[in-house]
């Protein structure tokens, strides 16, 4: 399916690179983790982050990497990065923070598309980053049968870049679902009281 903020931007990497600051509003991040969140090159991040920083939507910072040891156990020493963050006070970010969100709902299909080879899923449900709520535990929680966990990573992996952050996940077996819901499991719960959507209920478990 089609990314209405890249059409919208006519140009899918200010689109992804965007996506990624709006998921990630409390953390500064480096070239190199802009690029793989948002799966761009690093050049491309680097153009993007130019640009929204005229916009000031973003603001650069310094960030120290303590030092490691190298491959001849010669300690490196300790260095700055440059890092860089959503300027959260900006009269526009609000907005656009809840624009993304409201087009994202459009891509669900490509969650359900990616983890259609996975197993015989009965329920899915979206949390967390997909209700633009970070502070849930969970962002896709995964039930069914003989559920493939090998490729419901591989699935995860390739749906990050559209997303913009690390997808969290759980995978359980259908019975187990069932219990935790009976005993009313602290995950769950923290899921399903608050904003979530359901994409798959084949089983009829939730109602």
């Amino acid at each position: 399916m089609n990314d209405f903020l890249s059409l919208l931007l006519a140009n899918q990497s200010r689109a992804r690179v965007i996506r990624t600051f709006i998921s990630n509003e409390s953390e500064r991040m480096s070239v190199a983790t802009i690029a793989r969140r948002s799966g761009v090159s690093p050049r491309a991040a680097k153009l993007e982050i130019t640009a929204l920083l005229k916009m000031k939507l973003i603001s650069q910072s310094k960030h120290m990497v303590p030092a490691t040891e190298g491959k001849k156990r010669a300690k490196k020493k300790s260095r700055t990065e440059d890092v860089w963050g959503l300027v959260v006070e900006n009269k526009y970010v609000r907005a656009l923070t809840s624009f993304v969100h409201e087009v994202s709902p459009a891509q669900y299909q490509d969650v359900e598309r990616a983890l259609k080879s996975t197993g015989r899923l009965s329920t899915v449900i979206l949390s967390g980053l997909f209700v633009g709520d970070p502070s849930r535990p969970a962002d896709l929680i995964i039930s069914g049968d003989s559920v493939n966990e090998r490729r419901v990573e591989k699935a995860v992996r390739t749906l990050e870049p559209k997303f913009g952050r690390e997808i969290r996940y759980t995978i359980l077996s259908t019975p187990e679902f069932r219990y935790r819901l009976t005993v009313q499991d602290r995950l769950l719960r923290d899921v399903l009281d608050f904003p979530h959507r359901i994409l798959i209920n084949r089983a009829g478990i939730l109602k």
